[in-house]
């Protein structure tokens, strides 16, 4: 009978720590009773890098895109303890100058064709640090990216054509909050190529959020 009961307070002791530690999760991200039932939206903006030069040139601004309409907007919601799910649709164009795939674009100023980038990723992040303010988390997914049609100055002859890419991504970023329903989000996300005609690339942002 003190075995039973001894079972049955550990049994219960477990139950009560992982409720506490979902309702700290919770009331971290300012939400209510319902971890499904929190959502976050977010817009900002987004540098996107493709020079085929893997991470030679990281620090090159001839390698980022930051052009045409160059944001993001966001969804994301609670799916379970310390997890949520995120989608995002973002936007940007590699113009005049710019490193992309091993060469240059000759960008429209200069009578060529820049090259546009429209994504729509998915993803699962993982809160594994939460605080008041400061919330860390890991990134996986998948996505579709497409690169549109260009120019380049090393064949000003020739229309390269649009492609679209399926990815797999992952990645890291933080949530600061300054309020219950105001924060910042900063995020970096590497986006894996299937297909042999793909190459990876990856894409970084800075946003604000709205929390409901």
């Amino acid at each position: 009978m003190k075995k039973l009961s001894l079972l049955l307070l550990c049994v219960l002791a477990i139950n009560t720590m992982s409720a506490q530690n979902e309702q700290d999760f919770i009331e971290s991200t300012g939400g209510g009773n319902d971890a499904g039932s929190q959502w976050i939206f977010g817009l900002g903006i987004n540098l996107a890098y493709n020079p085929d030069s893997q991470f030679e040139d990281l620090f090159s601004n001839d390698n980022y895109a930051f052009g045409g309409v160059p944001l993001y907007i966001s969804a994301e919601t609670n799916i379970a303890n310390k997890w949520t799910a995120k989608a995002v649709l973002s936007s940007n164009r590699w113009k005049d100058g710019k490193r992309y795939e091993g060469q240059t674009i000759l960008g429209e100023s200069e009578g060529g064709n820049d090259a546009g980038y429209l994504a729509f990723d998915i993803a699962a992040n993982y809160y594994f640090l939460n605080s008041d303010m400061f919330m860390p988390y890991l990134s996986g997914g998948m996505g579709v990216s497409h690169f549109g049609d260009y120019i380049t100055q090393e064949n000003p002859g020739v229309l390269v054509d649009p492609t679209d890419v399926f990815t797999f991504n992952f990645g890291l970023g933080i949530n600061v909050w300054f309020s219950d329903q105001w924060g910042l989000n900063l995020n970096t996300l590497g986006k894996w190529g299937v297909g042999t005609n793909s190459t990876n690339h990856h894409q970084s942002s800075i946003g604000v959020l709205y929390q409901l």
